[in-house]
Formats: C-alpha cells, sequence, structure tokens
C-alpha cells in the first residue's frame, strides 16, 4: 500500500501542457468541503496538478495511509473532473460526505480504515458510482434501500462495520454488480430472493453476521460467481446442491453452519476451483460421502480441501495435494 499522497491524473488523450489544465473551481470548493465533513482538520489541495497536499489530523501522512484524487482533463477548454476519490487509512472521525453529489464525474470512492460513522447518505443515490468501498468504518443503523437506486455500481463493499437489520432486497436492482462485500457487520433475517437477479456477481462474502434461514437455492443463478464465503453468517445447511452449477468457481469458504445430514455436494462442474474451506459445517450432524463423490469431484492437482469434524471419507483421495482432517 503507498505511503502519503499519490498523483493520479488521467489524460486520456490530452496533450496539452497540464500546467493548463486545471480543476474546475466548484469541484475544488466540494472537495474542502467533503474532507471537512469527513472530520479532516488539514486540507491543502493544488486545483492545476489535482494533487493532495496535505490532509487528515495531522500535518503529516499517517503510515500506509492512501491519498488520491483522480481527475481527467479531457474536457473543452483543458478543464479537469474529479473521477475518483481514496483517502484510505486517515481515522478520519466524521460521516460520510453528502457533497459527493457536487462531483458529478466522480466515479470511484474508497474510504477505508477510517472511523466514519452514521450511515450512508441518501444524496449518493442520485450519483452514477461505480466503486464504493467503506471497509472498516463505524457505520450503523441499516443499509439504506435508496443504494438499490445506484445501477452503476459494480462493485460494493460495506464489510467491517456496524450495519445492522435485513439486508435490503433492493440491492437486487444493482444488475451490473460483481463483487457484494456485506461480512463483519451484524445483519440479520434471511438474504432476499431478489438477490437471485445479480446475474453479474462475481465475488460474494457474507462472513460473520446474524442472518437466518437456509443457504439459498437461488444461488445457481450466480453463473459468473467466483468467490464465495459465508464463514459463521448465521446461515444453515444443507448447501444446496445448486452450488454444483457455478461453474466458475474458483474460491469456496463455507463454515459453522447448523442443518440436517447430507451427502458431500457435487463439485464435479467446478473444474476451475483452486480452494476449498469446509469446515464445522455440520453442527449437531453429519456428512456422508458417497459413491466416491468427494474423491471424484474435481482432478486440479492444486486443489486444497480443508475438511474438520466427523467425516467419512472415501477411499479414493490421492487427486488432492492437501487434506486436513
Amino acid at each position: 500500500m503507498a505511503t502519503g499522497f499519490t498523483l493520479m491524473i488521467l489524460l486520456l488523450g490530452c496533450f496539452g501542457s497540464l500546467s493548463l489544465s486545471k480543476l474546475v473551481k466548484d469541484e475544488v470548493d466540494a472537495l474542502q468541503q467533503i474532507t471537512h465533513t469527513m472530520g479532516s482538520t488539514y486540507w491543502r489541495f493544488n486545483d492545476t496538478t489535482c494533487q493532495i497536499e496535505m490532509v487528515g489530523l495531522s500535518t503529516q501522512p499517517p503510515l500506509n495511509s492512501e491519498g488520491i484524487i483522480g481527475c481527467d482533463c479531457q474536457f473543452e477548454n483543458q478543464t479537469c473532473h474529479v473521477i475518483n476519490i481514496t483517502l484510505k487509512g486517515y481515522s478520519l472521525p466524521g460521516v460520510l460526505p453528502p457533497e459527493l453529489v457536487k462531483l458529478p464525474y466522480l466515479q470511484s470512492i474508497d474510504l477505508a480504515y477510517n472511523y466514519l460513522s452514521g450511515t450512508i447518505p441518501s444524496q449518493w443515490a442520485l450519483m452514477q458510482l461505480k466503486f464504493i468501498s467503506l471497509l472498516v468504518n463505524r457505520l450503523s443503523g441499516e443499509i439504506p434501500r435508496s443504494l438499490g437506486d445506484m445501477t452503476s455500481l459494480t462493485y460494493l463493499s460495506l464489510e467491517a462495520n456496524q450495519f445492522s437489520g435485513n439486508v435490503p432486497s433492493e440491492l437486487g436492482n444493482l444488475i451490473n454488480l460483481e463483487t457484494l462485500i456485506l461480512s463483519s457487520n451484524r445483519l440479520a433475517g434471511p438474504l432476499p430472493t431478489k438477490l437471485a437477479m445479480l446475474k453479474n456477481l462475481t465475488d460474494f462474502r457474507i462472513n460473520d453476521n446474524n442472518l437466518s434461514g437456509a443457504i439459498p437455492h437461488f444461488i445457481q443463478n450466480w453463473k459468473q460467481l467466483q468467490r464465495l464465503e459465508m464463514h459463521a453468517s448465521g446461515l444453515e445447511g444443507p448447501i444446496p446442491p445448486e452450488i454444483s452449477y457455478l461453474s466458475s468457481m474458483t474460491e469456496l469458504r463455507i463454515s459453522d453452519i447448523n442443518g440436517t445430514t447430507q451427502g458431500f455436494p457435487v463439485l464435479s462442474n467446478m473444474t476451475s476451483i483452486s480452494y476449498e474451506e469446509l469446515y464445522h459445517c455440520w453442527r449437531n450432524s453429519s456428512i456422508h460421502l458417497e459413491n466416491e463423490e468427494f474423491a471424484n469431484a474435481l482432478l486440479d492437482p492444486a486443489l486444497e480441501i480443508w475438511i474438520w469434524y466427523d467425516i467419512l471419507l472415501p477411499h479414493k483421495i490421492s487427486n488432492f495435494i492437501r487434506l486436513c482432517l
């Protein structure tokens, strides 16, 4: 991770002198308002180079912090517009800034590793953001239903906050979403069936929550899914057999679920998988492996499978490079 401030200026075919390009004044003013709302004591910004010169709670940036204002200067009259904001690891103690709406060309925000509290401003739903990371903050309350209006989103991480209540069904409207990370919150209730509409999803993580109900069968709709994590999510088994339809899967991690006795899930279609972790999956029950399903599931010699607890294994396990009992 970069230390201090990083300059990212996208010229995108603009061959004029950088010194002639300049960020429009309204956006310069908006950046000052945004950092103030987030709790920054210091702010100094060069509107010609789009470079942060000072931000945070002290004059020197914290170790491993990352501050970026990304600008696109491919506009008439050699003006620039903000398209990316990254302020990671500054321990900023404020709230999420509704003033982001004053940056009409903004596409990406990464505000990870701060102390931001409150919730996600409803004004953000008016924007055309593609990337939102709010990893490791102190956000709380229910996940706003208005997030479902941000259909341009391809990446959404709310991991390691204090969000509670149900996962809003409106997230199923995010048809362009590729990554959805909701781990390490206080979410409850079942996963809404409307999430089945997320057919472009490649990465879904719901670890460490208080969810209820069974692992949904609609995961079979996520044909592009490559990574699935359900560690201690609160969801119950059995693991639905439809999981075998996810032929693009490369990483599968499921643990700490209650459920009834079941056969080992058939994984023969998962020819791309490289890591699988299934442990503490059948507390208060048992798993039975029959017809050499486990041994014949995959022939990838790089596969690592971890299985803990009382399990009846078939004889043929020589295809796997590592088996942890």
